[in-house]
């Protein structure tokens, strides 16, 4: 890959820093860039996510493990880079810079933009339809604040194993970012493995773990500490979780709701079972208890 030479780049920053300064055109388009962010923060709480990049380790880790292939030098749509490799948490979801350290960087990026300067590909693994930058997250910010399309990047591409469906949609990465969020943090995947607790939307991962830790500090005698966590998860899953999704499988109710999982379903019965219990049928009702259950269902999975 070809680099600028030091004589060029030592120009480059003469010319930089005659420009450069609190008051300069960049400086005021990373003041803007980052007032955006607050607002995309607060839209990403409501939502029930981190307005962050997407972690490839995260990512990589729990999806694919594919191997590389490496594609060269192509123009890249700079809507398709959703990931990074190791700065997830410095920019949010749009690569709008999240705090104030990046200024002087990001300013200098901006500048040589705006010169007409050239800038070296940035560094990219591809995943199914997504990018994450290697190299280069700079100039994908800048160029993305100023409303460029596409921006040439050399690519590595990642091939996904069968487990994973292809191609893998950029919708797709931020509910398995959630998921393996919630295995980072409460093990299941050691605790339980082979059992997929996958949820349809990423907020409702925050709601199973208050569930679950509300289990551990409930299913315990009065002088008893709460569990170990791994025990209670366990606890969890054999008494209340499993049992459960027992009674769903017997009686094939997830056929009604082929796009949901069952820990939809389950976390919804729990979540819902004081209202549950004051409408549950009578013996005599019994054959009208799936369409019941359908009505109930639909506000909370629609």
């Amino acid at each position: 890959m070809n680099r600028l030479n030091a004589e060029e780049r030592l120009r480059q920053d003469r010319i930089l820093n005659a420009q450069y300064g609190q008051d300069s055109p960049a400086s005021r388009a990373f003041d803007r860039a980052r007032s955006k962010v607050f607002l995309n923060d607060i839209v990403a709480f409501l939502r029930g996510y981190q307005n962050q990049l997407l972690a490839f380790d995260s990512v990589y880790k729990d999806t694919v493990q594919g191997e590389r292939r490496d594609l060269g030098l192509m123009d890249v749509p700079l809507d398709a880079i959703r990931g990074s490799v190791d700065r997830f948490r410095e920019f949010d979801q749009v690569f709008l810079p999240k705090h104030e350290g990046l200024r002087d960087r990001w300013s200098r990026v901006a500048t040589a933009r705006e010169q007409g300067l050239p800038m070296p590909p940035i560094e990219v693994f591809k995943l199914g339809d997504v990018y994450f930058v290697r190299d280069g997250h700079h100039r994908v910010s800048v160029c993305r604040a100023r409303g460029d399309s596409t921006i040439l990047a050399h690519v590595v591409e990642l091939t996904a194993n069968a487990s994973v469906g292809s191609p893998l949609g950029a919708d797709e990465l931020p509910m398995i970012d959630a998921y393996a969020d919630f295995l980072n943090l409460t093990e299941a995947d050691d605790i339980l493995p082979g059992v997929d607790l996958t949820l349809s939307y990423p907020n409702l991962y925050a709601r199973l773990v208050r569930h679950i830790a509300l289990f551990r500090y409930l299913n315990r005698s009065e002088d008893e500490e709460p569990r170990e966590w791994p025990e209670a998860v366990r606890a969890w899953y054999e008494q209340l979780y499993l049992p459960i999704l027992t009674i769903i499988e017997e009686n094939e109710v997830m056929s009604r709701f082929p796009d949901r999982t069952p820990t939809d379903l389950y976390l919804w019965l729990v979540t819902h079972f004081r209202r549950l219990h004051r409408h549950l049928p009578r013996p005599d009702e019994i054959d009208n208890i799936e369409d019941r259950l359908h009505d109930y269902l639909t506000p909370f999975l629609s």
